[in-house]
């Protein structure tokens, strides 16, 4: 999980910052993600006193989660315009800036914790999982949703093939994402019992290849790298990027473009 530490926080900050303006247009994919959370959390049990949720969106899952009953929710992101886009009118919901590592909260604190689209861009995962667990209480519920391997692979072939094409040789444009295994074996070494998981994969659709960027962009996921090369991203490049894409990946629907969530939910000591 090393490649983890190439992802450049700040730049990830600001961007998903400046992403709030046109969210709304963009958002499709949270959206989707927040309401199968919903329906998770119906299944899983509704009453909680206090919750912790941990968001890369602008409230959408926050939407679903205040469906339970709780006494006391906490909402927190490192995304200052995506925290406050949305206003929640209650004194049981409070919002808090911070980052998703070495969180300012006091241990055996919560009965659930929800980490929504976090992970992926976290340094230190199974240090960040360990700390998730001592803030959970004596069988408390931990669900965990976060982008698995296959998604955007399709681009991220694409970015090779095109790389070698015209530089004989490859770049790290994207982050390598998760795989499933790794992020379960990490929640069974740190204590956490019962887990279930489940993949879920979308397919999007597309006409071009800037269109994919654009939509990258919008929800402020287009600028994580910390030595990303803006310079070799010019109109020839993505002509050809287009072509190579549609080479590989275009159907009778258009370019297709795979998102992968797989969601873990796990217990704290779990009590029969």
């Amino acid at each position: 999980m090393t490649q983890i530490s190439l992802i450049d926080i700040n730049s990830l900050i600001k961007s998903k910052n400046k992403s709030s303006k046109n969210w709304d247009k963009y958002n499709f994919l949270f959206n989707k993600i927040s309401q199968l959370l919903g329906e998770k959390l119906q299944e899983l049990g509704s009453n909680y006193d206090k919750i912790l949720l941990l968001s890369s969106d602008a409230g959408e899952s926050l939407q679903n989660t205040i469906k339970l009953s709780f006494k006391k929710l906490i909402f927190l992101s490192p995304y200052r315009n995506l925290l406050e886009k949305k206003k929640f009118e209650s004194k049981r919901i409070l919002k808090v800036q911070s980052r998703f590592e070495n969180l300012p909260l006091k241990k055996e604190m919560f009965d659930l914790i929800i980490s929504n689209l976090c992970i992926n861009n976290i340094f230190d995962l199974k240090k960040h999982l360990t700390e998730l667990f001592d803030l959970l209480k004596g069988n408390g519920l931990f669900i965990c949703n976060f982008y698995a391997e296959k998604t955007i692979y399709e681009l991220r072939d694409s970015l090779i093939s095109t790389d070698e094409k015209l530089f004989k040789g490859a770049f790290m444009r994207l982050p390598i994402n998760l795989k499933m295994v790794e992020v379960t074996d990490l929640l069974g070494q740190i204590g956490f019992k019962d887990l279930v998981s489940e993949k879920i994969s979308y397919k999007i659709y597309y006409n071009n290849i800037r269109k994919i960027f654009e939509d990258l962009k919008g929800i402020g996921e287009n600028t994580i790298l910390i030595n990303r090369k803006k310079s070799l991203m010019t109109n020839n490049y993505l002509n050809t990027l287009n072509k190579e894409y549609k080479n590989k990946f275009r159907d009778e629907n258009g370019m297709r473009l795979t998102c992968e969530v797989v969601s873990v939910s796990s217990w704290k000591n779990k009590i029969i």
